[in-house]
């Protein structure tokens, strides 16, 4: 199994011919790296988490690039959004916990998930910041079309499974306290990105889904003044210490495969 990160929450899976495509996005940060929207409207399964800017927004001009030859997976608000966005809706697939599918030679389970909480001290450290004066163009665009963009309690988790193999992906860092996770998955996809004691909260979860691997993304900043870059050096001493068993893949965003060996 290949994996690709492209930034934000993008991943690609590929294996034996199936590519599966989770939460495209492109980013807004001129300094970011930038996916070519050709090869992301190339992947024939896109799969979204949740209906939020950042993992939508760019799913209508992705599809018109690609002809309209994806399938596109996502619950019922993101579906009505991409609707009026004018993606066909015979392209897009309802899903909800618990549903599995199989396509190619992947097995996709949806589970229930959550969204992060922004605590207090992160809200105010992004509202009261230079960085809103540097990237107001950025604010205004984002803020214009955030009301479009309803997450309404229906983000997802994914348990991807192929070649034998385990992948439990998150779009968001936070997790449903009334459903079961797989445990031991051979990769843990966390997003790193939306609290101010992220190092510390983020170890909630590791205990709780106890991962073989870890990849992280979503730290990178692609959509500024809201989004920022994170560094996750505290959290990866920490997982040393804690987990000495559990690795942890810290890359940058690109066009290259990420080597996991599972």
């Amino acid at each position: 199994m290949k994996i690709k990160w492209y930034g934000t929450a993008s991943i690609l899976l590929e294996h034996d011919g199936s590519r599966l495509l989770f939460d495209p996005f492109i980013p807004i940060n001129k300094k970011a790296y930038k996916p070519p929207i050709e090869e992301l409207a190339a992947i024939e399964n896109i799969f979204i988490t949740h209906g939020h800017y950042d993992h939508v927004s760019d799913v209508p001009a992705i599809f018109k690039k690609g002809n309209g030859k994806q399938n596109i997976y996502c619950t019922a608000t993101p579906r009505a959004t991409l609707v009026s966005k004018g993606v066909d809706e015979n392209c897009i697939k309802i899903i909800n916990p618990q549903d599995v599918l199989n396509i190619g030679s992947f097995t996709i389970r949806v589970l229930k998930g959550k969204h992060i909480i922004f605590d207090t001290w992160q809200i105010l450290k992004t509202l009261f910041n230079f960085r809103i004066f540097t990237n107001w163009k950025n604010l205004r665009h984002i803020l214009k079309e955030h009301k479009h963009y309803d997450e309404a309690g229906e983000t997802v988790v994914y348990e991807i499974s192929a070649a034998g193999k385990q992948i439990l992906l998150l779009g968001s860092l936070n997790l449903d306290d009334n459903t079961e996770y797989p445990k031991d998955a051979d990769l843990l996809v966390l997003p790193f990105q939306g609290r101010s004691d992220i190092n510390k909260y983020a170890m909630n979860f590791i205990g709780r889904l106890q991962p073989k691997k870890i990849l992280l993304d979503h730290f990178d900043d692609t959509f500024p003044p809201i989004s920022a870059t994170v560094n996750p050096r505290v959290f990866i001493k920490v997982m040393k210490q804690k987990y000495p068993d559990v690795s942890v893949i810290y890359t940058q965003p690109g066009a290259e495969w990420i080597e996991v060996k599972f």
